[in-house]
């Protein structure tokens, strides 16, 4: 059976396709009768309206795209899933790009491969876009693709989450920028462990060339420099955010024996990588020494042993984007984006 289209309503209530837009979005001047014979027709058929038939008039589709370097990091599903949530229930559409560039090496690519990916979401229907990740985590944003970034922020809202260095760099109404604060949860985590008189430390995980690695690194040892702790021969391993990546720094520790009493690891992987690493090729226990992460994922209530680590609250922070959003595709006055949440210590069974 052939799927009805805005045309063919059209041509039944012999009326232009723009016509028929207008009803779907309930736009004035519209003759009555012509509506109820539109609206009527729609009934008959069945017909359900995309979003670019919603937007023919209107120039609103009420789709979002959303753009994440990585969709299987549960930071990023766990927070598309928050924001589309809010966002469908408010009437609009989400439109994913998981670029994958979180996983290449190869740092030429990963630029040609998010240009390519806002140069497609310029092409489209689309009334906003939300940036999670990529290459605008970066420490030093790449030319190439901080121009694409501007030609994007200068046709449609954008929201974007993370490096102050895009506030600097692009400055347009229609940017929405939150940084999300690294400080507090770190000395959060820092602070507990050093009360269970844990003195010896290295930390796993991150890319030395993300923003969020340098804000927790930095937090960290602010915080065992103010409780007089020597950090110049300390052991950092950034290798990147995942349980693969835990478990490598695992077998580097072991090779090199090097002496330690707690990890801290980038996130809640990085931690279960490790964790696995030393049961694997070490007759170390776990309870030999301490572990936390600065990143708690919800999947990680299941773990043996459960990790302690640091809740960031990315149902607040998905609540908080879409909100915004919505106000500034609504017309309303944006206000610049706060995240007023307390981070909450999630005490587990490895410190």
């Amino acid at each position: 059976m052939k799927k009805i289209t805005i045309k063919d309503i059209a041509k039944l209530a012999n009326v232009s396709v723009s016509t028929v837009s207008r009803v779907i979005n309930n736009d004035a001047g519209v003759a009555a009768e012509t509506q109820d014979r539109i609206e009527r027709i729609i009934k008959q058929e069945n017909y359900q309206p995309s979003m670019i038939a919603r937007g023919m008039v209107s120039q609103k589709t009420r789709m979002i795209a959303v753009i994440v370097s990585d969709i299987t990091n549960p930071y990023f599903h766990e927070l598309v899933a928050a924001l589309e949530k809010k966002l469908l229930n408010s009437g609009y559409s989400l439109s994913l790009f998981d670029s994958q560039t979180a996983l290449t090496l190869d740092a030429k690519n990963g630029v040609s491969v998010e240009v390519e990916t806002i140069n497609r979401i310029r092409k489209n229907h689309f009334d906003a876009t939300i940036i999670l990740g990529g290459l605008v985590d970066r420490i030093s944003i790449p030319s190439p693709y901080l121009e694409a970034l501007k030609n994007l922020v200068n046709e449609m809202p954008t929201i974007v989450i993370g490096s102050i260095a895009v506030k600097n760099l692009i400055h347009s109404e229609n940017l929405i920028y939150l940084n999300r604060d690294q400080s507090i949860p770190i000395k959060l985590l820092i602070n507990y462990m050093l009360r269970k008189k844990y003195q010896n430390f290295i930390f796993i995980g991150g890319n030395d060339s993300a923003w969020i690695t340098k804000m927790r690194t930095d937090a960290f040892k602010e915080t065992l420099v103010n409780n007089h702790i020597d950090v110049k021969n300390l052991t950092i391993l950034n290798n990147n955010f995942y349980a693969e990546d835990g478990y490598n720094a695992a077998k580097y520790i072991i090779k090199n024996q090097i002496d330690f009493d707690a990890v801290v690891a980038i996130n809640d992987r990085v931690a279960s990588g490790f964790l696995r690493g030393i049961r694997d090729l070490s007759n170390r226990e776990f309870l030999d020494f301490g572990l936390g992460s600065c990143e708690f994922f919800e999947e990680s209530r299941f773990n043996i042993p459960r990790i302690t680590s640091v809740d960031h609250n990315i149902a607040l922070l998905g609540s908080t984007i879409s909100n915004s959003l919505i106000r500034s595709l609504e017309g309303l006055t944006i206000q610049p984006i706060t995240l007023d949440v307390t981070p909450k210590l999630v005490i587990g069974e490895t410190c």
